[in-house]
């Protein structure tokens, strides 16, 4: 028998090899002349749209040098952006387009925990690597272990706004106005839950929808308390709303806001003056603004070296592991990216989140963004 194998082997090697199979691999080989086809989720249109397009820039940066330096293993990127809205529907849609439809390698996105609760369970059924960018919802990750975050999830910067306040800022009883969604409510519950164990008390609290333009009610409650401070986790239409309504009816407490307040439609109101917020701590240097706006004429954010990270971080796994998503799962869950701009270093825990997280703490004074020195 073994003799007769030796002799039929070759010719059992010649038919599979005419019949297009090969022995010892399932897969043939990866075409090297198609792109490399990397999927953004991100709100290009609505609210949110001017961090969106920031975070577009910062990938298409990211792709250019790539692909400029000769690409991923002689192929180039192609970046294929949709448009979530920063909302449900339209985010499902996204990753349904980007998923079934262009078959793209990975995604980037989205920036709203809104759009990516949606979408990321459509990424995570069919095997699709994401890199989310600063959707921060905690349970976005959480059993998907196809989905990663680049930036701090809510459960780092819930917990860390609930510390300053009670120990940095000795406040003991703080009011909450938060925005009605994934993110809103997911910082919601970690700052309400980590306040009170300090000891701190939450005088008031209200979700309000992201299209509300009147807060003269939750306002007018707030003042009947004694919030020693105001929590406002809004998003920057509602934001610009809520602090002109504050100021006109005379509610004199100290404000702390979230990252959407770094938007010029908060930044630049005149009744921004004196506000706080917080944000992830991001190294964002000018070189690196300004060749977005050379390379892409779109305006920087801190949000875009974000995405910009996510496409180079990508491209370097791919390269080590090819484009099998599979592959490319197992890579990012074990790979300490040390050429972040944002980050010292990008590395997930067991759950697809980063290992460590810290923030900055900004201050509104004469329509720009400084730091905060209490």
């Amino acid at each position: 028998m073994r003799t007769i194998s030796k002799l039929l082997c070759p010719t059992l090697i010649a038919v599979l090899t005419l019949s297009g199979c090969s022995l010892g691999s399932k897969k043939p080989a990866e075409k090297t002349n198609e792109p490399i086809k990397i999927g953004l989720s991100f709100p290009l249109t609505g609210e949110g749209s001017s961090f969106g397009i920031s975070l577009l820039g910062g990938a298409e940066l990211a792709a250019k040098e790539i692909n400029d330096s000769g690409g991923v293993n002689g192929r180039e990127i192609k970046l294929v952006p949709e448009d979530d809205q920063c909302l449900a529907a339209p985010g499902a849609t996204a990753f349904n387009k980007l998923v079934h439809i262009d078959k793209v390698t990975a995604i980037v996105g989205s920036m709203c925990s809104t759009a990516a609760a949606s979408g990321t369970p459509i990424a995570q059924e069919a095997g699709v690597p994401v890199l989310l960018t600063i959707a921060s919802n905690p349970t976005l990750t959480k059993g998907r272990d196809y989905i990663f975050s680049v930036s701090p999830m809510d459960d780092f910067q819930g917990k860390f706004i609930a510390e300053y306040l009670y120990n940095q800022l000795g406040k003991r009883k703080v009011a909450m106005l938060y925005i009605l969604n994934d993110w809103g409510q997911g910082l919601r519950d970690v700052f309400v839950g980590r306040f009170q164990e300090l000891g701190g008390e939450v005088v008031y609290e209200a979700g309000v929808m992201p299209d509300a333009n009147d807060l003269k009610t939750e306002i007018t409650k707030i003042k009947n308390t004694q919030a020693e401070m105001l929590y406002t986790p809004l998003f920057p239409n509602v934001a610009s709303v809520a602090i002109q309504q504050i100021k006109e009816l005379g509610l004199n407490i100290p404000i702390i806001g979230s990252e959407s307040f770094s938007d010029d439609i908060v930044v630049k109101s005149p009744y921004a003056e004196g506000i706080i917020f917080t944000q992830p701590k991001t190294n964002n240097p000018e070189d690196f603004q300004n060749k977005i706006r050379q390379t892409t004429g779109k305006e920087p954010t801190f949000v875009s070296p974000y995405s910009y990270d996510a496409v180079k971080m990508l491209a370097q796994v791919i390269g080590k592991v090819g484009t099998d998503r599979k592959a490319i799962r197992d890579e990012l869950a074990k790979t300490r990216y040390d050429e972040s701009v944002a980050l010292p270093v990008i590395e997930f825990n067991e759950e697809g989140e980063l290992k460590t997280a810290e923030f900055d703490i900004k201050l509104i004074k004469a329509g720009q963004i400084v730091d905060y020195q209490p």
